[in-house]
C-alpha cells in the first residue's frame, strides 16, 4: 500500500472534524426546534423544517469529507474498518471506535431517510431517534481524540456546542408550548386526518319574514 501523508490532509481532516461537529450541532437544535413546532413570522414552521433539513445534508457531506481524509492519510494508522467497526482502529483504538459509532448512527438514519416511503412511520422515527444518541458520542471523540483541545478556541467551541443543544433541550423539556410535539414533528396519515378541523354545520335558511309563501297545492286556479 502506497503511504499518502500530507499536511494538506491532515489539516483538512481536522478542519472537516470540527465543521461537521459544529453543523451536526445545529442539526440537533433544529431537530429539537421542528419537533416542538417552533416557528414564527420571522422564521415559519416550514423553514425551521427545511433549515434541519439542508443542515443535515450539509453535515453528511462533511462528514464523508472527514472520513475520507482520515483514511487516505497514513500518518496515523485508521483502516476503513476502523471508521465503521468500532475497535478495528490500532489508533487511539477507544477514540477512533466512538467516532465509528456515532459514524454507524448517522449512516443508519440516513438509509431510512432515503427508504422512508418504504417504511412505516414508528420505524422511521425510532432510527431518527438515533441521532439524539450519535451527537454526545462524536462531541467525546471529538474532544478525546482532536490535538485541537489544548487550544483555548477549541474548548470555545465545545463550550458553545454544548451550550446550544443544552439550551434545546431546556426549551423542549420545560418551555415547550406543545408536550406533544415530539409526535407531530412528521404527523402520519392517521393524524393528519384527526387534526383536520371538522366542518362546520351547515347554516338554516332563516324564516322568510311577512307573509308565507303558499305551496303550490294550494295555489287558486284560475
Amino acid at each position: 500500500m502506497i503511504a499518502i501523508t500530507t499536511p494538506a490532509l491532515w489539516y483538512t481532516s481536522r478542519a472537516s472534524g470540527i465543521v461537521s461537529l459544529l453543523l451536526f450541532t445545529l442539526v440537533m437544535a433544529f431537530g429539537i426546534m421542528t419537533a416542538t413546532r417552533v416557528g414564527g413570522r420571522p422564521l415559519p414552521r416550514f423553514a425551521v423544517a427545511e433549515l434541519h433539513r439542508r443542515l443535515s445534508l450539509l453535515a453528511v457531506v462533511f462528514l464523508g469529507i472527514h472520513v475520507g481524509t482520515t483514511v487516505i492519510d497514513t500518518y496515523v494508522n485508521v483502516g476503513i474498518l476502523g471508521v465503521f467497526i468500532p475497535g478495528a482502529s490500532p489508533y487511539k483504538t477507544m477514540w477512533v471506535g466512538l467516532g465509528a459509532v456515532a459514524l454507524d448512527l448517522v449512516l443508519a438514519v440516513v438509509i431510512t431517510s432515503l427508504l422512508r416511503q418504504r417504511l412505516s412511520h414508528a420505524t422511521w422515527r425510532a432510527v431518527h431517534w438515533l441521532s439524539y444518541l450519535a451527537w454526545p458520542i462524536a462531541l467525546v471523540h471529538t474532544v478525546f481524540i482532536g490535538t485541537d483541545v489544548r487550544f483555548g478556541w477549541m474548548d470555545l467551541v465545545v463550550a458553545g456546542c454544548v451550550t446550544v443543544v443544552a439550551g434545546a433541550a431546556i426549551w423542549r423539556i420545560w418551555a415547550n408550548p406543545h408536550p406533544g410535539g415530539a409526535l407531530t414533528a412528521v404527523p402520519s396519515r392517521t393524524a393528519q386526518k384527526r387534526s383536520r378541523p371538522s366542518a362546520p354545520p351547515a347554516r338554516q335558511s332563516a324564516p322568510s319574514r311577512g307573509r308565507p309563501v303558499a305551496s303550490s297545492s294550494k295555489r287558486r286556479v284560475r
